[in-house]
């Protein structure tokens, strides 16, 4: 199976988001061929998540929330908190990607249509 490169995936993603008029900004550009990606998703009503892309037991690639450890498991929190959030994850790998989105409905350029 091959692998597409970071600098591609997030290269797609911001085409497809501007097509689909999502508000999307490359923060921080990480290392091109394999440089992990974070999006940092504002919903534009006070909530705010952070999502990593990693890689599951089957080899399959899947977005996961790494912000909000409350009750409903959504992942939301303020803003303050997905900063801090974020500083402490490119602290650890300061190779990262960083994608922010301002988008009422919360879309997720990375999935294309479906997500």
């Amino acid at each position: 199976m091959t692998r597409l490169k970071s600098e591609m995936l997030v290269s797609a993603a911001m085409r497809y988001a501007a097509a689909e008029l999502i508000d999307c900004v490359l923060v921080r550009r990480g290392d091109g061929d394999a440089g992990t990606i974070f999006i940092h998703l504002d919903a534009l009503d006070g909530r705010h998540k952070l999502l990593a892309r990693s890689l599951d037991f089957d080899g399959v690639y899947n977005w996961r929330a790494i912000t909000g450890d409350g009750a409903d498991g959504t992942g939301w929190v303020d803003a303050q908190t997905a900063a801090s959030r974020l500083d402490r994850e490119l602290a650890m790998d300061p190779d990262a990607f960083v994608i922010a989105v301002a988008d009422n409905r919360a879309r997720n350029p990375f999935l294309g249509p479906s997500g």
